[in-house]
């Protein structure tokens, strides 16, 4: 069964003159929090327990001020798709001055379990339905319709044109039985009745992503010659009703056959085929952070962030690589071994503000896709191992603004992609490295250390002559991977040789 519901508080994030101006009018709504006390926040860091509007930056000492303004979510990270639109509402005449001065804010540790509702979605009442026009004869034989639509929560996930059910649905007794047996002939009906009702075409059952790569299939992969699932492949990923194309190598004409589905966060579009590539839901959290980074700004840069390169080591279907170039990063350079991806990344470009630009090269000097040698494109991405990256940009240093930022976001650990993130960074200018790893909860400052140190070996190898200063600036504890293991971002920066010289 799905976690029951918990109450988050909403806080309002106020330019610290204007605490008083926002408590009164909280006051005069009888929407002030007089249970919690208004915190000061002077750095990012003390937004630690708090989702934040994506657009937020915080240029000022400010203040938290708590509401009694509440929501109930599955999940704190699902606040994040509807913060925008519920801050519209509540801080509508808040402070009609300025309203573009006062921010939306979720405190997660205000979090209140509450009792397991009776399911209402769309979905339980689909199969309801649906179970209701059965046959008599059929209906006489089964367990009361309220029995089995108790035994699941019937949640779901929409990737239009996609419904994806999670791997339990259909699971607790007599729900297998019945669906080998009685009801088999009637589910494409049901499938039918789900799709008209969710605006759908298509289903399947979700699974998670298998360590390995059964045989069968890894022969479709056979340039990799590696039987470990590296390519995070959903093959697990059972389709239900719809054309989903075949489990095949990939080539224009398998891309074609392919169903593509897409989401929107944040205002990014993302595209990708669910039968070959894989998407991480629990990134969005991550992604709202590199789009709020205090390090993408000018001040910290010392230029627009349009005079500057990001370089994305992992880049997928373009998780992280597009909110770099979503922040006006003047090119964004990835590398994907995977073509799935990389055409999923392709297309993922064409639906986000058509300016951007993307140029594919496959090969030595081969390429794919728009662009010529260098067509200013502002998305390039290299279909290749990322430890050819440090050559490549060394040949492209005097073509391309410096690189700043460099993103590696693979799990259980990047390591073997720091070496390069260090080399492909600005030699001068130094910057910053996103170093995702999978660290158990109570080694996390230790680990910290060990690889701020290993960080520091890779750009000082001269150790008689450190040329950069190396620091965490920050740790992100983006999720739980495992039980008592997380999912952090350590954001390494590289200090600028120049701030080393007397």
């Amino acid at each position: 069964m799905a976690p029951p519901p918990q109450t988050y508080r909403f806080c309002i994030i106020v330019p610290k003159p204007l605490t008083k101006t926002i408590k009164t009018a909280l006051e005069q709504r009888g929407k002030l929090d007089k249970s919690a006390k208004i915190y000061h926040i002077g750095t990012e860091s003390d937004l630690g327990n708090y989702l934040v509007q994506p657009e937020f930056t915080l240029s000022q000492d400010s203040c938290i001020v708590p509401t009694t303004y509440t929501i109930a979510l599955l999940s704190a990270r699902d606040a994040y798709t509807i913060l925008d639109a519920v801050a519209s509402v509540l801080l509508r005449g808040l402070y009609p001055e300025d309203p573009t001065t006062i921010h939306l804010a979720l405190d997660l540790k205000s979090r209140t379990t509450l009792p397991q509702p009776h399911s209402n979605s769309l979905l339980r009442h689909t199969i309801h339905h649906w179970l209701s026009s059965l046959p008599t004869s059929i209906l006489s034989t089964l367990p009361p319709i309220p029995t089995l639509l108790a035994l699941h929560p019937w949640t779901y996930t929409l990737y239009p044109p996609l419904l994806l059910l999670p791997p339990n649905t259909f699971t607790q007794p007599p729900w297998p039985a019945l669906l080998a047996g009685a009801l088999a002939p009637h589910i494409h009906t049901l499938y039918t009745h789900i799709c008209a009702s969710l605006s759908v075409t298509h289903i399947a059952l979700n699974a998670p992503i298998p360590l390995h790569t059964p045989m069968s299939l890894h022969a479709l992969h056979a340039s990799t010659n590696l039987t470990p699932n590296h390519l995070r492949s959903p093959t697990a990923l059972t389709p239900l009703h719809g054309p989903f194309g075949p489990r095949e190598p990939p080539s224009p004409s398998a891309f074609h056959r392919a169903l593509w589905v897409s989401t929107t966060q944040h205002g990014i579009h993302q595209t990708w085929a669910p039968l070959h590539t894989m998407f991480s839901r629990g990134n969005i959290a991550e992604k709202a952070r590199i789009l709020r980074l205090p390090a993408l700004r000018a001040e910290r840069l010392g230029c627009t962030p349009q005079a500057c390169s990001a370089v994305d080591l992992y880049a997928g279907i373009g998780y992280f690589a597009f909110c770099y170039a979503g922040k006006g990063v003047g090119r964004v350079l990835c590398w994907e071994v995977n073509p799935w991806s990389v055409e999923g990344l392709r297309r993922g470009v064409g639906r986000n503000h058509g300016g951007w630009g993307v140029r594919i090269v496959v090969g030595e000097d081969g390429e794919a896709g728009e662009g010529g040698d260098d067509g200013g494109e502002r998305v390039l991405v290299f279909q290749e191992d990322n430890q050819l990256a440090g050559a490549r940009v060394e040949g492209m240093r005097s073509r391309i603004p410096p690189v700043r930022h460099v993103n590696c976001g693979f799990l259980p650990s990047s390591a073997p992609s720091w070496l390069v993130a260090v080399r492909v960074l600005d030699p001068v200018l130094g910057g910053w490295v996103h170093a995702h790893e999978n660290i158990a909860v109570g080694d996390i400052e230790s680990r910290k250390a060990d690889i701020v140190a290993r960080f520091d070996a890779l750009a000082n190898p001269d150790v008689a002559n450190p040329q950069h200063v190396v620091c965490c600036e920050h740790l992100e504890r983006v999720k739980s991977y495992a039980p008592g293991v997380i999912h952090c971002v350590l954001d390494i920066h590289i200090a600028p040789v120049q701030s080393q010289r007397p």
